[in-house]
């Protein structure tokens, strides 16, 4: 176990590997362990760092509302403990949020940024959905958003097959501190809004992935990014849906490698 301190609190994180800093940032309501099979693969080539975001696992759970502002604040605490300048960014779901942020505010940060299953300028009927949703973990809690959501996330034949993985993915769900899971769920059910208009202004080399299945996080929503990003790259997971980190870790390892590989050229001055 691994803390940072940072002038906004505590921050849990897990370096593995040597070579090149590559930051994972996991989704809304998961934390550090859904790259398990990103750190296993990845960490024999790189210097693999996965930490919690605020309000989820072991970093800090101040109370709301949260801001992108924060979580930005909150990884640049981090890379200032691990006294790293340039680094890799990989941001899933709500973490591609973040590290769409943290590439706004401090792009002389980021060697290479990846967009990974994330939201982008939700259509009226899917913001719709979504605030349904944090209405329901409003008057409910969480729970009742849970199995709906593994539905969401894995393919059938992945569920059945793997039981374990899936298992801890819903422990950790029905874990959190719902004061934080809902601050965090707010903001993730509107920070495309705020997101969407400045995302013309990145000028690093961006991967933007999806699953090709994902309902959440939708192909039409990658391909709207990769439209408003100059010179990034889209790649569509066949038949996957949203937890491709998962399912097509191997696959998915290698996409991330390539393309680093390809533009790990100094960052932006």
């Amino acid at each position: 176990m691994s803390l940072a301190q940072y002038d906004q609190g505590t921050i849990y994180y897990e370096e593995t590997g040597n070579g090149e800093p590559l930051i994972l940032i996991h989704g809304v309501g998961l934390d550090h362990q859904m790259w398990e099979k990103q750190v296993k693969g990845l960490s024999k080539k790189y210097q693999v760092i996965c930490y919690d975001m605020l309000g989820h696992g072991g970093s800090d759970n101040p109370p709301g509302p949260y801001s992108l502002s924060l979580y930005v604040r909150q990884l640049a605490g981090l890379l200032q403990h691990l006294q790293i300048d340039t680094c890799h960014v990989v941001g899933f779901s709500m973490g591609g949020m973040v590290a769409q942020a943290f590439a706004l505010e401090f792009p002389e940060k980021i060697k290479t940024l990846t967009i990974l299953n994330a939201v982008a300028n939700r259509t009226e009927e899917q913001r719709k959905a979504i605030l349904l949703r944090v209405e329901e973990v409003k008057k409910s809690g969480a729970g009742s958003t849970i199995e709906p959501a593994i539905q969401r996330w894995f393919n059938p034949d992945f569920l059945k097959a793997n039981e374990s993985f899936v298992n801890h993915i819903r422990k950790r769900l029905q874990r959190n501190n719902p004061h934080s899971y809902l601050a965090a769920y707010t903001l993730f059910a509107t920070a495309d809004q705020e997101l969407w208009p400045r995302l013309s202004t990145i000028k690093l080399p961006t991967l933007i992935i999806t699953g090709e299945h994902d309902v959440g996080s939708t192909p039409e929503m990658s391909m709207s990014m990769h439209q408003q990003i100059d010179h990034s790259e889209l790649l569509i997971f066949p038949k996957m849906k949203h937890m491709l980190p998962a399912e097509d870790a191997d696959s998915l390892n290698q996409a991330i490698d390539r393309f680093i590989k390809r533009n790990a050229v100094p960052a932006v001055r």
